[in-house]
C-alpha cells in the first residue's frame, strides 16, 4: 500500500512537469507564427506586384494550415495533462472552484465577444446559401470561414500560451519601418526592389494603396505611443523610435489613401486628450506635432526642387505636404511647446485648465463633424439649399462621394436590407457580399453596382463594419464590434502601468478607425490579430505580475 502511495506521489509532479512542457511547445509554436506574420509576410510576394495579395493571402492561410497541424496535438495533450492536474489540486483542496467557474472567471469581456464571434461564423456558414464561396473567401480576399477561424485561434493562442517578451512585440518596428522606408522611395519613383506590374496603384512590398493603408496604421501608432510616453531608458532607444516615428509619418502623409490621413487626425486628436492631465505627455505631444509638420515641410520642398516627381497625390495629402499649412502646424507646435515648458518651469501647468480645452477641442470637433453631416443629409435631399458649398463634392452624398464609399456603402446598406429575418441575425455567410449581390441582389442594386463599378467585382462595402453586418449578420457584428470596442478601452487604460498592452491598444483603434472606410485582407487583419492577442498576453501577465511592468 506505500508503495502504491509512492508511485503516486511521483506522478504528481510529473504530470505538472508535463504541462509545463506542452505549454512550452506551444509558446514555441506560437513565437515562430507571430515570426511569420509580423516579420515574414509583409516581404513575402512571388511575382511583384502580380497577384501580391492572393500571395499574402496564400501565405497567411499556408502558415495557419500548417500551424493548427502541429498545434492541435499538442494543445490536446496540454488540455488532458492541464484537467489531470486540475483534478489532483481538487482532490488536494488546492482548487474548490468546478472548471466550468474557473474557465468563466478566466474569460475577459473581449474574450466574451470573440467566442460570440467565433460561434457566428459556424452559424452562419451553416445558414448560407453560398458555402462554395464562404468556406475560403471571395477570390483575392479569401475571408472566409477558416481564415476567420484562423484569426479568432490566433488571438486565443496568443492570449493564453504566448509568454509575453517584449522582443517579440518590438519586431513589428524594424520590419515595417523598412516596409514604410520603401513607400516613401516609391512615391517619388525609386525602387530598389523591382516589382512587376510597379505603377502608381501599388506601394513597398504591400500592394495595392488600400492594403499598404491598412498595415501602415495598424502598426504605426504603436510606435507612436511608445515615443509619446517615453518608452526606453536608454538614448539610442529614445532616438531609433524618433526615427521610426519620423519615417511613419513620412508614408502616411505621401502614401496616397485619405482613410490613412483622417485616421491620424483621430489618433493625434486622441494623443491630446490623453495628455491633458500630464504635463510631460502634453510636451511629447507637442514634439509629435512638430515632427508631423518637419516631415510636411521636408516634403513641400521636394516637391519645390523636383515638380511632379511624386507619382500619386490626393487631395489630403496635397493639403499637408503642398501648401504652408506644415509650417502653420510647425509654429503653432513650437510656440506651443515653449510655453508648456515656461507653465511647467514656473509651475504653472495648470491641469484642469487643458482638460477643460481638451474638451472644448473634442467637442468642437464633434460638432464640426455633425455639422458637416447635417450639411450633407440636407443637400442631398434639396440640392442646392446651402449656398456655395452646395457645388463641393463633398456635401452632397452620391455614388461618387468619398471615392465611391458612397456606392460601395450604399450596396452594403441595399444586401443588408434585402435579407430576411434569420439572415439579417446570421448573415449570408463569411465573406459572401459578392455571392449574394451578383447571384440574388435586387435588380436596382445591381444596375446601381453596375453603373459605378462596371466590370470590376465589389466584393466588400469598403466599412469593416457594415461588411460584417452583411456577411455575418447582428449576432456577428455584435461580437465583432464588441471584441474591438472592450479591447481598445482595456488596453489603453493600461498606459500608465503597462506599456505593451497599451501600444496594442492604439494599433486597434487606428486599425478600427481606417477600417470605417476600408477592408478587412491579409495583410493588416492578420497582423492585428496578433497584435491583438500579445495584447491580451500583457493585460493577463500584468493581472498575475508574472512580467516586469512597466514594459
Amino acid at each position: 500500500m506505500s508503495c502504491l502511495k509512492k508511485q503516486k506521489d511521483e506522478m504528481e509532479p510529473a504530470v505538472v512537469s508535463a504541462k509545463k512542457f506542452f505549454h512550452y511547445l506551444l509558446h514555441c509554436l506560437i513565437c515562430i507564427y507571430i515570426a511569420l506574420i509580423l516579420g515574414v509576410l509583409p516581404f513575402y510576394f512571388t511575382d511583384g506586384y502580380y497577384r501580391i495579395g492572393t500571395d499574402k493571402s496564400t501565405f497567411f492561410s499556408q502558415t495557419g494550415v500548417i500551424g493548427a497541424r502541429l498545434v492541435i496535438p499538442i494543445l490536446t495533450c496540454y488540455l488532458v495533462t492541464a484537467f489531470l492536474v486540475y483534478r489532483q489540486d481538487r482532490k488536494k483542496g488546492v482548487i474548490n472552484e468546478s472548471v466550468w467557474v474557473s474557465l468563466k472567471r478566466d474569460l475577459s469581456v473581449t474574450d466574451a465577444f470573440a467566442a460570440v464571434y467565433g460561434i457566428s461564423l459556424f452559424v452562419s456558414y451553416i445558414c448560407s446559401d453560398y458555402k462554395d464561396m464562404a468556406l475560403w473567401g471571395a477570390d483575392w480576399w479569401f475571408m472566409g470561414l477558416y481564415p476567420q477561424i484562423m484569426l479568432l485561434s490566433a488571438y486565443f493562442l496568443i492570449s493564453r500560451f504566448w509568454i509575453p517578451r517584449k522582443e517579440m512585440f518590438f519586431l513589428i518596428f524594424p520590419v515595417s519601418g523598412v516596409v514604410f522606408f520603401l513607400g516613401i522611395l516609391n512615391r517619388f519613383g525609386i525602387y530598389p526592389i523591382f516589382m512587376e506590374l510597379q505603377n502608381a496603384q501599388f506601394i513597398s512590398t504591400i500592394g495595392n494603396i488600400n492594403w499598404y493603408c491598412g498595415y501602415l496604421v495598424s502598426v504605426f501608432f504603436g510606435g507612436v505611443f511608445l515615443l509619446w510616453v517615453r518608452f526606453g531608458s536608454r538614448p539610442w532607444q529614445r532616438a531609433l523610435l524618433t526615427a521610426y516615428v519620423t519615417v511613419g509619418f513620412g508614408t502616411l502623409v505621401t502614401q496616397g489613401s485619405s482613410s490613412g490621413i483622417l485616421t491620424m487626425a483621430v489618433l493625434l486628436l486622441a494623443f491630446f486628450l490623453l495628455s491633458a492631465s500630464d504635463e510631460s505627455r502634453m510636451l511629447e505631444f507637442w514634439k509629435l506635432l512638430m515632427i508631423l509638420s518637419a516631415v510636411c515641410m521636408a516634403v513641400f520642398f521636394v516637391h519645390r526642387v523636383f515638380p511632379g516627381r511624386m507619382t500619386y497625390i490626393e487631395t489630403a495629402s496635397e493639403l499637408l505636404t503642398n501648401t504652408f499649412l506644415p509650417f502653420l502646424l510647425a509654429g503653432a507646435a513650437a510656440v506651443l511647446y515653449m510655453a508648456t515648458v515656461w507653465m511647467i518651469r514656473k509651475k504653472r501647468f495648470n491641469e484642469r485648465l487643458w482638460r477643460n480645452l481638451s474638451k472644448a477641442v473634442a467637442f468642437g470637433i464633434l460638432g464640426a463633424v455633425m455639422l458637416f453631416i447635417l450639411l450633407i443629409c440636407i443637400n442631398t435631399l434639396l440640392p442646392g439649399s446651402i449656398g456655395p458649398l452646395s457645388n463641393m463634392d463633398a456635401f452632397t452624398f452620391s455614388p461618387q462621394w468619398g471615392s465611391n464609399r458612397g456606392a460601395t456603402w450604399r450596396a452594403g446598406i441595399m444586401c443588408f436590407a434585402e435579407q430576411g429575418l434569420l439572415h439579417k441575425l446570421v448573415g449570408i455567410g463569411p465573406d459572401c457580399m459578392p455571392a449574394y449581390l451578383y447571384r440574388d441582389g435586387s435588380p436596382e442594386l445591381l444596375a446601381m453596382v453596375s453603373e459605378r463599378f462596371g466590370t470590376l467585382e465589389l466584393t466588400n462595402a469598403h466599412n469593416e463594419w457594415l461588411t460584417t453586418l452583411v456577411n455575418m449578420g447582428i449576432v456577428g457584428f455584435v461580437g465583432y464590434a464588441g471584441m474591438f470596442v472592450t479591447g481598445i478601452f482595456r488596453y489603453i487604460r493600461q498606459r500608465e502601468s503597462n506599456y505593451i498592452a497599451a501600444a496594442a491598444g492604439f494599433c486597434l483603434l487606428a486599425y478600427t478607425v481606417n477600417n470605417m472606410f476600408s477592408f478587412q485582407q491579409a495583410m493588416n487583419t492578420s497582423t492585428i490579430f496578433v497584435i491583438f492577442g500579445m495584447g491580451e498576453a500583457y493585460i493577463r501577465a500584468y493581472m498575475r505580475k508574472s512580467v516586469r511592468f512597466p514594459e
